[in-house]
Formats: C-alpha cells, sequence, structure tokens
C-alpha cells in the first residue's frame, strides 16, 4: 500500500525516498500510487479491490477492462463528490480536481485499506501508512496527551479516527474527507445500521448462506492460498473456496515445541493441529504447516511495528509476519476466516445479559495505569479518558428504542467491536501480510454480509445454543460434525516459557537502558518488576484474548522502538 497524495502543496515530481509508486502532478496536487489515473484537470489514484468493477464500468460507458483508477475518475465526474458511495469493496480512493480546486479521499466501508492524513491551514497530505506523512515533512513526529492515551489506554486497539501522533489522523471506515477550496469537510458514505428483521430462521441461514458463497466466489478467481486454523470460520471459507476452485493449497501455523509446551485454558481450549488434520482429510486440501521458532518470533517484533507504524500486538503481529513469508512462495493472494467473530458474535463477551460498562476486550486499566510514571499518570487520566470514549461511541452505537433490550447490547457491542476491536485485527491482517508481499482477502468482512447478520436477532445468532450458532447452521453441510462443533478458539500464539524468558531478557536490557525514550513516561522498576515476575503465558489477557505476560512486555519493547525510530516528540 505504498501510495502518497498532496493537495496544495508544492512537492516536485519525484518523492524517491517516501513513494516508490508512479507520480502525476496537477498544479498543486499530486498522486503517487501504483494505479493512478489523469484526464483534463483531474488525477485519481485506487488502492485496493474493486468489487464491483464489472457493474461500475456499465454504470459509466467504459471499457470492462477500464483500470480502477479511471473508473473512480469517470465516477466523480459523473457523480462529483458523491462518487465514493458507489466504489464497492476493499479500497480507498482519491480524486483531485485542480479545475474546481477539489480532492476527495475515501476510505473503503470496512476499513481493510489503512488511510492516514495530515492537515496545514488549506493543504492536506495522505497515505496509507502513517510514516510517510513523518518522512515527508506533512506531520511531526509528536505525541500529544491524547495521542499518549490512545497507546497507553486503549492500545493495540484506537479509537477511529485517531492514532497515537498529534498531527496524524485516520480516515474513518465508509468515509470521505473532502477539501474544496480549502475548506474541508468529513462525509460518511456508508454505515452499518440497524434495520428489521423480517426473515424467519430457515430463510436467514439461507441468506447467510448466499452471502457467504457470493463472497467466496467474487475473491475464487484470484487462485487464493488458504489460511487454515482447524476453526469454524477458516475451515468453512475452505470448503467454499474448495467448491468454486477444487484444490486448494492451505496452509497453517504451529510453534517450536508447541506439542510440549501447550496448556489448555478457558482461551485456548485446545491445540489446532488435530483439527487441521481433520479438515484437510475431509475437504482434501493440499496442505503445509509452517513452524516458527520462538527467536525468529522475538526478532520480529521489531519490523512488526515498522510495518504497521504503530506498537501492536506484540508476537501475535510478528507470528503473522513470519507465515505470511512462507506463504507468498506459492501465491500473492491468501483468504483468511479474519472477522468471523466480530460479525457472528464468537467473542465470549457477547454472551450474557449485562450491560456494558467498558470495551470488554479491555479490563485492564489498573494495570495499564500502574506502569506510567506517577506525574504522567496524573496528567493522562487513562481511566477517564477510556470512560469518555467509550461513553461516546456506546451512545453512537446504540440502535434506539425500537429493539429489545438484549438486542441492544448485542448490537452496541458488535458495533463496537467493529469500530475498535476488528479494526485492529484487520490492520494487523494487512499490514503483516503486505509485508511479505502477501495480499490477505477476508470474506467474511463483505459489508453486505457485515449489514445484514448485523441485524439478525440474537436468538437466531446464537442458534442451536451455541456461539456463532447462525454461521454453523449456512455451512452445516460443508464440514464434518466435530469441526462444525469446535469451540472458538482464536489465533494459535506461542505458548513457549523459552519464548517468555526472551522477551524477559529484551525487557530487562530495555531497563537498562538510560536512553530509552520509554522510561520518559513509564515506570522503569515497574517493568523491571513485570520481568521479573513469573510470566506465565497463558495468564489472563491484558487485552482480547491473547495478550498475557510475555505479550505485555513485547508491548511495551514495541512502544520503545515506536518512540525512537521515530523520534518523537513528548508533549503534555
Amino acid at each position: 500500500m505504498d501510495f502518497f497524495g498532496v493537495y496544495h502543496s508544492n512537492y516536485s515530481r519525484s518523492c524517491g525516498g517516501i513513494c516508490d509508486a508512479p507520480c502525476i502532478t496537477k498544479g498543486r496536487m499530486m498522486l503517487c500510487a501504483d494505479d493512478i489515473a489523469s484526464a483534463g484537470q483531474q488525477i485519481a489514484m485506487l488502492e485496493g479491490r474493486l468489487r464491483n468493477r464489472v457493474a461500475l464500468a456499465e454504470a459509466l460507458d467504459c471499457a470492462k477492462d477500464e483500470k480502477p483508477a479511471m473508473l473512480a475518475l469517470r465516477a466523480y465526474l459523473k457523480w462529483g463528490e458523491a462518487y465514493p458511495s458507489h466504489i464497492e469493496g476493499p479500497a480507498a480512493t482519491c480524486v483531485m480536481d485542480a479545475g474546481e480546486d477539489v480532492m476527495v479521499l475515501s476510505r473503503d466501508r470496512m476499513g481493510e485499506i489503512p488511510l492516514f492524513y495530515a492537515l496545514r491551514e488549506d493543504s492536506a497530505a495522505f497515505a496509507g501508512h502513517p510514516d510517510f506523512l513523518l518522512k515527508s515533512d506533512s506531520a511531526e513526529p509528536v505525541a500529544d496527551a491524547d495521542g499518549l492515551r490512545e497507546i497507553f489506554g486503549l492500545g493495540p486497539a484506537r479509537t477511529p479516527g485517531r492514532t497515537g501522533f498529534r498531527d496524524v489522523q485516520s480516515v474513518e471506515p465508509g468515509c470521505a474527507l473532502v477539501i474544496r477550496q480549502g475548506k474541508r469537510r468529513i462525509d460518511r458514505y456508508f454505515s452499518i445500521s440497524p434495520a428489521e428483521h423480517e426473515e424467519d430462521a430457515a430463510a436467514t441461514v439461507e441468506h447467510t448462506r448466499g452471502l457467504l458463497e457470493q463472497a467466496v466466489s467474487e475473491v475464487s478467481a484470484l487462485r487464493p492460498l488458504v489460511m487454515l486454523s482447524g476453526g469454524l470460520d477458516s475451515t468453512a471459507l475452505t470448503a467454499l473456496l474448495a467448491r468454486v476452485n477444487g484444490s486448494v493449497l492451505s496452509f497453517s501455523v504451529d510453534y517450536q515445541d508447541n506439542n510440549r509446551d501447550f496448556r489448555a485454558n478457558a482461551f485456548r481450549p485446545e491445540m489446532d493441529a488435530p483439527y487441521v488434520e481433520m479438515a484437510v482429510r475431509a475437504l482434501g486440501t493440499q496442505h503445509r504447516t509452517v513452524t516458527i521458532d520462538q527467536a525468529s518470533l522475538a526478532r520480529g517484533l521489531g519490523r512488526a511495528v515498522s510495518l504497521r507504524g504503530f506498537p501492536g500486538m506484540a508476537d501475535i503481529d510478528s507470528s503473522l509476519m513470519l507465515f505470511a513469508e512462507q506463504l507468498v512462495r506459492y501465491g500473492r493472494d491468501a483468504v483468511s476466516g479474519e472477522c468471523g467473530d466480530e460479525v457472528f458474535a464468537g467473542y465470549p463477551w457477547f454472551a450474557g445479559d449485562a450491560a456494558p460498562t467498558g470495551f470488554p476486550w479491555s479490563g485492564s486499566l489498573a494495570l495499564r495505569e500502574s506502569l506510567l510514571l506517577p506525574e504522567i499518570r496524573g496528567k493522562l487520566k487513562l481511566e477517564q479518558y477510556v470512560r469518555d470514549v467509550f461513553e461516546t461511541r456506546r451512545a453512537a452505537a446504540d440502535p434506539g428504542a425500537g429493539f429489545s433490550p438484549a438486542e441492544r447490547r448485542l448490537m452496541i457491542l458488535q458495533k463496537l467491536c467493529f469500530e475498535f476491536f476488528m479494526s485492529n485485527l484487520q490492520e494487523r491482517a494487512v499490514r503483516m501480510c503486505q509485508g511479505a508481499g502477501l495480499r490477505v482477502l477476508t470474506p467474511l468482512c463483505d459489508d453486505r454480509l457485515v449489514q445484514y447478520v448485523y441485524n439478525v436477532p440474537a436468538g437466531m445468532k446464537f442458534m442451536g445454543g451455541q456461539e456463532k450458532g447462525l454461521f454453523r447452521a449456512a455451512v452445516r453441510d460443508l464440514l464434518p460434525e466435530k469441526l462444525l462443533k469446535r469451540k472458538k478458539s482464536p489465533y494459535p500464539k506461542t505458548c513457549s516459557p523459552q519464548y517468555a524468558q526472551i522477551v524477559r531478557r529484551m525487557a530487562l536490557a530495555l531497563v537498562s537502558d538510560k536512553d530509552a525514550p520509554l522510561f520518559q513516561l513509564v515506570d522503569r522498576e515497574r517493568v523491571r518488576q513485570i520481568a521479573e515476575s513469573d510470566l506465565n503465558p497463558v495468564d489472563t489477557p491484558w487485552f482480547g484474548q491473547l495478550m498475557a505476560g510475555p505479550q505485555l512486555l513485547g508491548y511495551l519493547w514495541q512502544v520503545n522502538r515506536w518512540l525512537a525510530e521515530r523520534r518523537v516528540t513528548v508533549r503534555l
């Protein structure tokens, strides 16, 4: 996703060292992207995959093989600033019109394509990676109080639109930044919206199956590889893809000595390997297992920060990066079951009837605050900030009195999960795979599927009394019973005490570094305390279901790397 653009600026035609993609300029406007187009006073780019390419070409009376950027430009010429609503699929676009002095910058409906921007007076710059904005001097590497609240209070998730940098913002999914003659606004062209569900259970199952088949069929022509964990989501997608393409290349990830180190717990009840073997036999895939060693996992933490541009999910990120580096030897596209738990209500926090009082994947504010120096803690007030963000977004996610309390609760939680938790996992998937040259495809994030299932009543979502009951019913004929009924198990992470020891040593080395920028914010002795404690890798997580003791140390190490590499200045 190497793209970069400026509006109302004086960049030269060459952006070497910032973005290596081809560039086009029109007056004081410039675009750099792999897919760019120009006509008259207009220039355009499109990054990602245009789902409705054929239908859009027909609507615009264009050739069916017209390149996507030109379709975006023609869409602007026909529909003006409202053109983003006609763009479907995981695609970010920009159209600049030098004659009208207009820029329209749009992000895809589900936020699969990262998109950042920086504003200065009447000018703007944007990029697919925040580092491009820093390298181009479009933004200063400054972290203010709100940026640090995001990093320490919500991280690795972030509030939609916000980042850890004072000067860098993110276009929210389904939104467009529009600037006309220097005046700017945000237009929302798409959102997951509440609506009455009118179908009975049988029709709902059939409708869901049709949407799943549609989403898979639209990526099948790419002949993608499949990331197969043996879980419900990836196995069902593999089965659907095999029905279309016949032969499928599948891959799973495992860790050195995992057979010896694995310990079941409430979050990871069982190993993936037996279920992977069962899926391979049932579906007839050509399968390979990628085994990652603990030293490589830890070494990858730094590169994972560079790929994201922010501290991330520690080894949960680096493992996917290493996994992708092996997959890309066999193909350029890979299907992932990402987003299935968000869309079909698979996480533990969706069950029950208690009204949410905070983000259920991040119940560790006391721990987070205890990491900070007392003076920083007093300035950031993490608990208040997170509570304010939660209440604001919770109110916006409330579908209203037209739904029962149980329905409202579930819909609020799902909307929040889409905005905070799922967006973090999407960024992880896209960035870690992109770093290896692999494009990740997520059919379960198809906006048509998400919109439909969002409005399915809770009783149908938990059909049969099990999490993701609707999904299980929709794919019942595709899978053996044991795979169909497998309990939720998250992305496989290492349980190795060896990895915990490596991260412990990294953290203690950091504590000994008197110049480490982390400790202008974080209590050095508190980090030492944690590093010298019993880092049980299956303890209760501090974020999501996967990030426990070793991941906390890995995250802090990544925060330090983020601060140091970008020479971030803290201004409170």
